[in-house]
């Protein structure tokens, strides 16, 4: 049934709602390769699920398969014998060894040696002897062995040593490791050099994407005038975390309320309010969000998780350094990286875990929280409660770089006063928290007043007087009908805020209509129109204010965010959801470079979006870049066909007698013959009877037998010599390529085993070599000499060829793109032809192997 969504445990193989992932292909071609993999994640991620139709497939190759699951052995009084043994007595029965082999007699004669080596021999004496197929071991709910009152860093140096045995021992090859669960690797194992995790594959395991989770939209067909749209409101408030999608849907279909047309997010939102939020807690029955707080609470460092889990919320999104703290907001659920940045995981999640919930766990952390309790239940009056002296500095050592309620600001404030302390620590402290309530009084009282003024009557009017009511509070400011946000916005520029923060409200005051507006084309328009009205000169409103500096320090605040970043990320929007790119490009043509920016749907993430975008607008973003994408393939598709039937005319019966079929537009700014030779040269044979895709497999097969990192970097630079002119490539470009990868890409990592991470990385430093590295330094001379000797099909190609190698790369190379966009999208765009016609062969590159265009007739 495709209506049979399931809350909680893993799907079984064959159910209609399972949504498959790149994790999928990459799980399972890992364990057909015979590599360790690991699933290291989030709780109710779909690990399990994922489990069960990867050893399905696996067993239809021929593969035996046996799934331990780890959590049926996790008793914190288990012996490491009576451990092991379960782990053994699981391997027994899954492969059918029981008629086979007496375990209890096996084991008891082994009874000398310690349990690692019994259940090594195990595998070795019983499992490969007995099991004459390939076979592969999944160790499930992994994070249980961090219950057991000892340490198995011995089991997971035997997992290794089984690798390790391949060379001497031929046998060992048959045996592979999966392992699954909640936990670091450093968790789990801390040295390095016996872990298995330092040679293995780490399967990435996101959320579910809404081009991947079309089958889900198919149980809402009997409630809902427009399943995909239902589909993607209910992505709109899970972010695609499995569990509460699958929740999410089942709570759609068992609502018995058809949906009408326009009515899915208003529908969407109350049920999320009244059948998960409200009253979460008695909600819970699975106890979803309970093991997130667990987590956290149960966390060694739970107060810093708070805190930068606050942060976080506040601030929109943070860069990810890789701490120990924002590893654990990842394996706890609560963020994910994009990007680069962690970011709240869904909306969800953002609506339970609030900046209450955070104030309400950090209290229960903080040293002092039961005597502040006690102190608030006298009303104010038990002075024996308040702190002093050593007590008193330790918690404002604490308190200090924490963003406080106002409950222990005054509780802590109320002892200071009572205590005759004068360290420099409560100095510190006193200047702490003047300046959080400050901030907080800005912030809480005046800015928040304008955010949720302006989102009150975002529901109520129609943009074109939601536009006229920015214009009259931003521009002409005076007679603005609201006195009270008047006065708001007043003592916000009365407070001398920096360009900085003045930008960050005003870009936020816009998004908040621009969120409501950029999900509906006939609401597009009024994003142009609100963009618009700050290119106003406001000559009447100055007149009227003439003399008054807060009125002046205004404008110059707008003024300096129409040439911010912000702003200019609000305009290359207008173009992406309003404008039409024109049919023809030639030298000469007035258009800018910038207003082609609705041509690349893969620019718009870096382009439309900045570090601080709320996770709606990002959403909505992905969701038209998706759209515009698909349009664009089809269109494309249509057009290669036209093109090769047309091709294939002339080349039978020549231009005079040929009938042609009816002409269809070129959906591209290439010439048809430009065209051709494109999809000839990005699908086609390219290096004898290889295309790019056959000669990234090559490599990647080779390369899997590659002994050290940098005999892979030799490899990769004859794999990229390859695609170059010989005699381009003799007069400098071969040479400054070898000394980029030889010489100056990662050195360090010579000696190391060659993993996805590094390989990874090391596509992404060729980007920065071959196109551009960073909008600081936008030098990109290496990527024009490559355009005027090879040409942008040819350039195209060999950029293709490395995106092959690793498709996650292929997010850093539109990154580069983007950079260069960004620099030139004020020239005329016969300026720099050079330009687009690389970013349209990128497209087509990008459609032909990555998309769904068909191009069937140009494999030749």
């Amino acid at each position: 049934m495709v209506d049979n969504y399931q809350v909680g445990g893993y799907l079984p193989f064959e159910a209609q709602t399972y949504v498959r992932r790149q994790a999928d292909f990459d799980l399972y071609e890992g364990l057909k390769k015979g590599e360790f993999c690991y699933v290291l994640n989030s709780p109710q991620m779909g690990k399990s699920s994922l489990r069960v139709q990867t050893m399905r497939r696996l067993q239809g190759f021929g593969i035996a398969c046996a799934a331990v699951d780890l959590s049926k052995f996790c008793s914190p009084n288990l012996t490491p014998e009576q451990w092991y043994a379960g782990v053994v007595r699981s391997l027994w029965v899954s492969f059918n060894l029981e008629e086979k082999v007496n375990l209890r007699a096996w084991w008891a004669k082994r009874v000398c040696a310690t349990p690692v080596e019994r259940f090594t021999e195990f595998l070795e004496q019983v499992v490969l002897r007995e099991v004459p197929k390939n076979i592969v071991i999944f160790f499930d709910e992994i994070e249980s062995v961090l219950s057991l009152n000892f340490r198995v860093d011995d089991f997971f140096a035997a997992l290794r040593r089984c690798y390790d045995n391949r060379a001497d021992y031929p046998d060992y090859n048959r045996l592979t490791f999966a392992v699954m669960g909640v936990a670091t690797s450093r968790q789990l194992i801390e040295d390095k050099i016996r872990s298995p995790f330092e040679i293995g594959r780490s399967i990435d395991l996101i959320g579910l994407q809404i081009y991947q989770s079309y089958c889900l939209a198919k149980g809402f067909s009997k409630n809902s005038a427009k399943p995909l749209t239902v589909l993607e409101k209910v992505m709109e408030w899970t972010g695609g975390q499995p569990f509460l999608t699958q929740k999410l849907c089942k709570l759609v279909v068992n609502s018995g309320v058809f949906i009408g047309a326009g009515k899915e997010s208003e529908f969407i939102a109350k049920l999320v309010k009244t059948s998960i939020v409200e009253s979460w807690e008695k909600q819970d029955k699975s106890e979803h969000f309970k093991s997130i707080c667990d987590y956290i609470k149960g966390s060694e460092k739970s107060t810093r998780l708070l805190m930068l889990y606050q942060k976080i919320l506040i601030e929109g999104a943070i860069v990810d350094d890789l701490s120990g703290e924002e590893e654990g907001l990842l394996m706890a659920g609560l963020a994910v990286k994009k990007e680069g940045n962690l970011r709240i995981f869904n909306r969800t999640y953002r609506e339970i875990f609030n900046l209450n919930w955070i104030e309400s766990e950090l209290e229960k952390t903080c040293p002092y929280y039961p005597a502040m309790e006690a102190w608030f239940a006298s009303g104010c009056q038990d002075e024996s409660c308040l702190l002093a002296g050593e007590g008193l500095n330790k918690a404002l050592a604490w308190a200090n770089d924490k963003n406080l309620s106002n409950r222990h600001l005054q509780f802590l404030e109320e002892s200071k006063i009572k205590s005759q302390i004068s360290s420099q620590v409560a100095d510190k402290f006193k200047a702490r928290s003047q300046v959080l309530a400050k901030e907080r009084l800005a912030v809480d009282k005046d800015e928040h007043l304008i955010y949720n003024h302006l989102i009150y009557w975002g529901d109520k009017e129609p943009p074109a007087q939601l536009v006229e009511r920015c214009n009259q509070l931003f521009v002409e400011v005076a007679g603005y009908p609201d006195p009270q946000v008047l006065a708001a916005l007043e003592r916000i520029v009365g407070a001398n805020p920096s360009y900085e923060q003045f930008r960050y409200f005003l870009n936020r005051c816009c998004h908040i209509l621009i969120n409501r507006w950029q999900t509906h084309s006939r609401t597009h328009g009024a994003i142009a129109d609100l963009v618009k009205v700050f290119e106003k000169v406001p000559v009447q409103s100055v007149q009227k204010v003439a003399g008054s500096g807060l009125y002046l320090r205004l404008q110059e605040l707008i003024e300096d965010f129409k040439k911010s970043e912000e702003y200019l990320t609000l305009k290359r929007l207008v173009r992406a959801v309003s404008e039409h790119a024109p049919s023809q490009v030639k030298p000469g043509v007035k258009p800018a470079l910038g207003q082609l920016i609705c041509r690349y749907p893969y620019l718009y993430t870096h382009c439309l979006l900045a570090p601080e975008s709320s996770y709606e607008h990002a959403s909505t973003i992905r969701q038209i870049s998706i759209q515009r994408q698909w349009e664009y393939e089809v269109n494309l598709s249509q057009y290669a066909t036209y093109l090769m039937r047309r091709t294939q005319m002339v080349s039978k019966l020549g231009v005079s007698a040929c009938k042609f079929p009816a002409p269809v537009q070129n959906p591209t700014l290439l010439t048809d013959q430009e065209l051709f030779f494109a999809l000839r040269q990005f699908v086609g044979k390219v290096e004898g009877s290889y295309s790019y895709r056959d000669l990234a497999q090559v490599f990647l097969t080779h390369t899997s037998e590659t002994k050290s990192y940098r005999g892979f970097k030799a490899d990769l630079y004859e794999y990229i010599i390859a695609s170059v002119e010989p005699e381009y490539g003799r007069r400098q470009f071969n040479g400054r390529l070898y000394k980029h990868l030889m010489k100056d890409t990662f050195p360090e990592c010579d000696g190391h085993r060659l993993t996805d991470f590094l390989i990874m990385r090391t596509c992404s430093q060729l980007f920065n070599f071959l196109v551009v590295a960073n909008p600081q330094s936008p030098n990109h001379y290496i990527f024009i000499d490559l355009i005027a000797n090879l040409g942008p099909i040819r350039t195209i190609g060999l950029l293709l060829k490395i995106v092959l190698l690793s498709r996650k790369v292929k997010f850093y190379l539109e990154k580069r793109f983007s950079i260069l966009f960004n620099h030139y999208e004020g020239l005329q765009v016969g300026e720099i032809l050079w330009l687009v016609k690389s970013l349209e062969n990128l497209n087509v590159a990008f459609g032909v192997n990555f998309g769904e265009v068909d191009v069937c007739l140009f494999k030749v």
